[in-house]
């Protein structure tokens, strides 16, 4: 098997690269710091496994994943990201664009290995590493109970929760204070709630509205 790992800290990739090389079947791991030579190497050396950081000082590992992806299917490359980063978003959107497999710098030789052997054995699995699963569960259990809103409702929203009044929202809206109180009750029908209070609340807890927006 070969790897390519590209990496602006250098020494962290060196150290990565001596570690993979004491496993028989990993035969050559290859080093970059700058995308262009990867992109060129990339059906001079093909690599079966691609090891990208998030951050980087020209690029992310998001674009590195979209330009391999356009010339490389999940067949022929499997693309794992070694990073710092544990944002949600972005890790969904690593998968969305094509990762195989998302660790953080603080996994193991041997998690890394057991991803590598995962994604190599199916064209279709995904490696989500130990640390990050609780924070992907959390988030999954959020969206569920996260109520969607249409533009319209969300305006809305965000002017109740500064605590203007019905007229007060009608008057900016250029809307009937009516239609401003039947948009009030939908929203209050759908985020579940029957006191204004109450729906500010859920709002901030749902992260519909901050806080620091009012001005």
């Amino acid at each position: 098997m070969n790897i390519s790992i590209i990496d602006d800290q250098k020494i962290l990739s060196e150290l990565l690269k001596l570690s993979l090389l004491e496993f028989d079947f990993i035969k050559s791991v290859n080093l970059y710091s700058e995308p262009e030579k990867l992109f060129a190497h990339l059906d001079v050396f093909p690599p079966d496994i691609l090891i990208t950081d998030m951050l980087m000082p020209d690029i992310t590992g998001i674009d590195i994943i979209k330009a391999c992806r356009k010339m490389k299917s999940k067949s022929n490359l499997k693309i794992i990201v070694l990073s710092t980063v544990k944002d949600v978003n972005l890790i969904k959107n690593s998968f969305d664009e094509g990762a195989n497999a998302y660790l953080c710098k603080d996994a193991s030789v041997a998690e890394l290995i057991d991803a590598i052997n995962t994604i190599s054995k199916n064209e279709n699995a995904i490696y989500v590493g130990e640390s990050l699963k609780n924070i992907l569960f959390e988030f999954q259990l959020l969206e569920k109970g996260k109520v969607h809103l249409s533009p319209r409702e969300k305006e809305l929203l965000s002017h109740v929760c500064q605590g203007e009044t019905v007229k007060e929202i009608a008057d900016k809206l250029d809307l009937s204070i009516n239609t401003i109180q039947s948009y009030m009750k939908q929203l209050m029908r759908k985020m579940q709630v029957n006191r204004t209070p109450d729906l500010i609340l859920k709002a901030i807890k749902q992260g519909l509205f901050f806080p620091n927006q009012i001005h």
